[in-house]
């Protein structure tokens, strides 16, 4: 896979061919007001917004539906209250295919951790993605037996001390983003899938079970800063990644 970085404003139409825009937008939880999501979120996703118990994973889910609409309408040419996200049976977020033309249609999946919101869209290809933080995801024994499969736990304790939290952080993010991107999520048994772990090496998927891995599912480690880990999984043999961050969502336009 290829990576470039892009600003916003060179961001003319939606992805074409192999392109995988990935979006990264800061939270500004403190910066954030109710009002500028009125027009933004549907009744159904600020019903959702206030059910959460914390102001800022209140704020996170805001400003990522918010974005990600905004990102949906610069790329459609459509006002971004014009933009219809409806949920798939398994829940992911998918476009409403019903009033997008075939030839307009852009995948999407959504990430957020800490201080980070991602984005990822792709016009050909579904995509996943997933961020989290190393604070955020320790790695318990029972978790990891949870997560990992055998051989994983096995590679896991095969490296030295200072580097399993990575390690398991890159497995993590591996296995969220690839069911993300299948819209499965973490219904599925974890430990039936199987992918790289050392943190020195490139993410890749070896093993799933045969209801998931339909198409040719490849993995990308993002680089981003301590603490954090991202991975972009993307149901294509090549992609052309196009990096793209925003000192806020408020500066996308549309």
């Amino acid at each position: 896979m290829v990576t470039h970085p892009i600003s916003p404003a060179e961001v003319s139409r939606f992805p074409a061919g192999n392109q995988v825009h990935v979006w990264r937008i800061p939270l500004e939880v403190h910066t954030a007001r109710e009002r500028e999501f009125s027009d933004l979120l549907t009744p159904l996703e600020q019903a959702r917004a206030a059910r959460f118990v914390r102001e800022e994973d209140r704020c996170r889910f805001q400003i990522a539906r918010a974005a990600t609409r905004r990102i949906l309408g610069k790329y459609l040419g459509l006002p971004p209250a014009q933009v219809s996200i409806d949920l798939d049976r398994l829940g992911k977020p998918q476009l409403n295919a019903t009033l997008v033309p075939l030839d307009r249609h852009v995948h999407f999946n959504i990430s957020h951790s800490g201080d980070w919101i991602l984005v990822a869209f792709a016009h050909a290809f579904p995509v996943g993605i997933d961020i989290e933080s190393v604070r955020a995801a320790g790695a318990t024994e029972d978790l990891a037996e949870y997560l990992m499969s055998d051989r994983e736990q096995q590679a896991l304790h095969a490296l030295p001390r200072d580097q399993r939290a990575a390690a398991f952080l890159q497995c993590w993010t591996s296995k969220e983003a690839f069911l993300k991107g299948t819209g499965v999520g973490l219904t599925a048994a974890l430990r039936s899938i199987e992918v790289s772990i050392d943190p020195d090496q490139p993410a890749q998927l070896i093993a799933a079970p045969s209801e998931l891995y339909a198409g040719d599912w490849q993995l990308h480690r993002l680089e981003f800063a301590a603490p954090y880990a991202a991975i972009l999984a993307v149901a294509a043999q090549s992609a052309e990644i196009v990096d793209i961050s925003v000192e806020s969502w408020r500066n996308i336009d549309y």
